[in-house]
């Protein structure tokens, strides 16, 4: 279990990446304007601002992603942006569906490990 985590962990990690690798390199053009809601939410996003803090979030979620220490962490802070991305794919950008489902099944493999969710719900140790 521990090592599909470690691979979940690693494949949501490339997106998040690439996401600010590509915000700061502009290695990819980001869709087309095609009269979409989707297409004009991300004209938004970039245009006033709001992109450099999200790729500055990718970026530090990405390497605690990457951490083993963080790892599980990282995941359960990223499991509610990436419903977030699938429900903004869902309703406004479709071509973007199957990307953001395969980021949802990731970032669930990084935080469905018994013993990291029964961590959270256990009683706290005396003197902690």
């Amino acid at each position: 279990m521990k090592r599909l985590q470690t691979v979940c962990a690693l494949l949501l990690s490339v997106p998040l990446l690439g996401s600010a690798a590509n915000h700061v390199l502009e290695l990819v053009e980001p869709p087309l304007d095609d009269g979409s809601a989707g297409s004009r939410m991300w004209e938004i996003i970039r245009g006033d601002g709001l992109m450099d803090w999200l790729a500055a979030g990718h970026l530090v979620l990405a390497i605690l992603l990457l951490v083993p220490r963080t790892r599980f962490a990282a995941g359960f802070a990223q499991l509610p942006i990436t419903v977030g991305i699938v429900a903004f794919n869902v309703t406004m950008f479709p071509q973007g569906i199957a990307l953001a489902l395969g980021m949802l099944a990731v970032n669930l493999g990084v935080v469905l490990r018994p013993a990291d969710l029964l961590r959270l719900v256990a009683p706290a140790e005396n003197g902690a």
